[in-house]
């Protein structure tokens, strides 16, 4: 139902980071930047996080930098986490390297698909990646300089991408990216996503009552819809959406409600904007 569409936009988002260098190398700059800040003809939009670092850093905030954020917070109030489901570049990736690890363990070590996360427990999930994003932010107002900035992955991504457009090389910042990857496809599947990105817990901050969330037509659970958990095996996140969707893990990105379609005549989950 959502899978197509979510992958058409995911593979527009990381084409995108490689055609707007493309089309600078030729001189037409009517759009410019990476991932971190992005002009569209005037229009400056930035990754909120890096306007948070950005901020703490200098120690104050510019109107410039305010205003980069209004799209991507508006985008997030309407919408949810609809950037890391449905746009990141590194979510694609970490996409990736979810399905050759779990290739690799049904067909060559004969095991089941599915395994625990590393924190497996959505609250401490979250206790973590706030934790970091705090920790950062607060090394970056004591020191000056905007250190999460540095482990940034759509933006590194991005970057890359820029750099082997024009200079046909990649940085060494793209050894983060490696590392980060290989973690995930041979120990911790979808730890950076659920445990360290700053841009999506700052996003995830983001949310009124009429925000878009998964939602079930079933209410007042205390287990899951069905005995299988359908939906749970099917979320990146780690979550149980059937009794979970409000959690600020969600990512939005319409898996479970796929799941639950596949194997219910009128599916439970579906995404709603309204409590």
């Amino acid at each position: 139902m959502y899978r197509p569409y979510r992958r058409t936009t995911q593979w527009a988002v990381f084409g995108l980071m490689f055609l707007v260098p493309v089309l600078n190398l030729y001189e037409i700059y009517a759009v410019t930047g990476t991932l971190y800040a992005i002009n569209f003809g005037g229009l400056g939009v930035a990754d909120p996080s890096v306007i948070l670092q950005a901020i703490f850093a200098a120690g104050h905030l510019t109107a410039s930098l305010a205003a980069a954020a209004i799209f991507p917070l508006l985008l997030a109030l309407l919408f949810g986490r609809i950037w890391c489901g449905w746009m990141c570049p590194y979510h694609l990736v970490a996409d990736g390297a979810a399905w050759l690890r779990s290739w690799f363990r049904r067909r060559v070590q004969g095991k089941s698909d599915s395994e625990p996360f590393l924190v497996p427990v959505s609250f401490r999930a979250n206790m973590i990646r706030f934790g970091f994003l705090t920790a950062g932010t607060a090394l970056a107002a004591c020191i000056a300089i905007p250190v999460l900035n540095y482990v940034n992955a759509p933006g590194i991504l991005s970057t890359e991408a820029m750099i082997l457009v024009k200079e046909r090389i990649v940085s060494i910042e793209f050894g983060f990216i490696a590392v980060i990857t290989a973690i995930e496809l041979f120990l911790f599947p979808r730890f950076w996503c659920r445990l360290f990105c700053p841009t999506g817990a700052v996003i995830s901050l983001f949310r009124t009552p009429y925000t878009l969330r998964v939602k079930n037509r079933l209410k007042n659970l205390k287990a899951p819809c069905c005995k299988e958990a359908h939906c749970a095996s099917a979320c990146p996140m780690g979550l149980t959406p059937a009794l979970e969707a409000d959690n600020l893990l969600c990512t939005n990105c319409g898996r479970c409600i796929d799941a639950c379609n596949a194997h219910q005549e009128s599916g439970r989950l579906h995404f709603s904007a309204f409590q």
